[in-house]
């Protein structure tokens, strides 16, 4: 459906971009600035492929006109002969060599890399007094309606034992995914303060009489508690450790790959001259580092 979507839209381009595909080649400009031009080609390129099958005929046109802009002003720029820039020579360079760093880095972090579950629990085990909490922390589940006639009839639903889940679906407003009732461990911070008043006095499990606010009736029931100065459930700190566990498998990868590099080079250094004079007269008196 999607697809076919994508499809018809850039048919559409095509049809009013040109009288018809009759020729390929020109049917399949898009635009042109002088000699340059966009084919359709270059510009699907353009747009990332996760979003190619919901782009709009907007933001496509959006791309093209944008394309129009830079080539036009990348045009001027070499009437001008800013290219033979010496200076700008060599931001060039430096561009290349940051663009081709990055894309060798980030072809060596491509392959996946995994947390286990008994990983993550070893690092919970083992650092424990990082994971001590600052404050106390309530975790609820929540129903918001418009008027306190619903509220009281979901509380009553709720205090019968009916599944959360069912009922937020059908009293919320607006559409409803899958666990979005939950509201997850938060802190009175975290949460407007009509809400923080009632949940952190209340005992866990209790469902609250319907609590008022700007945006309509709140029913909270609380799941779960933690004081100030406990130790982090380790449910609520797992996907936290996974994360920090993956990027310090992504940093050991890379610092392995880069003492690879480095052992097929010859390297010296002369870090003696940063001590020198000669340093500091370039530093502070104004000299140039840079040749013209």
């Amino acid at each position: 459906m999607k697809l076919t979507k994508f499809v018809f839209t850039i048919l559409g381009i095509c049809l009013l971009i040109s009288i018809g595909c009759k020729k390929e080649k020109q049917g399949r400009v898009v635009a042109s600035v002088g000699e340059e031009t966009l084919t359709l080609e270059e510009l699907i390129d353009q747009i990332p492929e996760h979003i190619r099958v919901d782009v709009s005929p907007v933001v496509i046109r959006e791309i093209v006109l944008r394309w129009i802009n830079d080539q036009v002003l990348f045009r001027e720029a070499l009437i001008k002969k800013l290219d033979d820039n010496p200076r700008i020579q060599r931001e060039f360079e430096m561009l290349k060599r940051d663009l081709l760093i990055n894309k060798l880095v980030e072809n060596m972090l491509s392959s996946p890399l995994t947390v286990t579950d008994d990983e993550i629990q070893a690092f919970y085990s083992a650092n424990k007094e990082a994971f001590v909490l600052s404050e106390d922390i309530v975790k609820a589940y929540h129903i918001l309606v418009e008027t306190n006639n619903q509220a009281r009839n979901v509380r009553k639903r709720l205090r019968s034992n009916e599944p959360f889940e069912e009922i937020a679906r059908e009293f919320s407003r607006g559409s409803l995914s899958a666990q979005s009732y939950d509201l997850g461990y938060f802190t009175k911070q975290e949460v407007i303060s009509e809400i923080a008043k009632v949940v952190f006095k209340v005992a866990v499990n209790t469902v609250p009489f319907p609590i008022k606010s700007d945006f309509g009736y709140h029913v909270v029931r609380v799941v779960d508690k933690q004081k100030s100065g406990e130790i982090k459930k380790f449910e609520i700190v797992k996907d936290e450790i996974k994360h920090k566990l993956l990027t310090k498998k992504k940093e050991d990868r890379y610092q392995r790959f880069l003492l690879q590099m480095k052992s097929k080079v010859n390297i010296q250094t002369n870090f003696q001259l940063l001590d020198s004079s000669v340093l500091d007269s370039l530093l502070y008196t104004g000299e140039s580092l840079t040749y013209e």
